[in-house]
């Protein structure tokens, strides 16, 4: 992470780690070790909380960038989590996923999931 920390909040008495940007330009998350057994396109499901508007990131496969501007739209509060998926391309073997803000401060993301698409 750059520009990023963890933070906890209650609901339910469940405590959520999630992770907040703390800049609008270049802050980032990165995944290591994703593992695919085949190479393709791969469906990433980001789940994620914003309280109003849309937010922006640049999306990064292996150090390339593969989406520009991926939009994230608000789910009503910084409580509410709400979830958007993506389809990037994934080699056979380890991967890498990083998401970088592009001046607008992203959504808090609490996590991915990567499943074949």
């Amino acid at each position: 992470m750059v520009n990023s920390v963890v933070e906890s909040t209650y609901s339910e008495n469940n405590n959520i780690q999630f992770v907040n940007f703390n800049t609008i330009s270049d802050a980032s998350i990165q995944w290591n070790s994703i593992n695919c057994a085949f190479a393709g396109s791969k469906n990433v499901k980001f789940r994620y909380a914003l309280d109003k508007g849309t937010r922006y990131l640049d999306v990064y496969v292996n150090g390339a960038k593969v989406m520009s501007d991926a939009p994230f739209e608000a789910t009503g509060s910084w409580g509410t989590w709400g979830e958007t998926t993506v389809q990037l391309p994934f080699k056979s073997e380890v991967n890498t996923l990083k998401v970088v803000t592009t001046g607008t401060e992203g959504p808090n993301i609490d996590k991915i999931t990567v499943s074949p698409q």
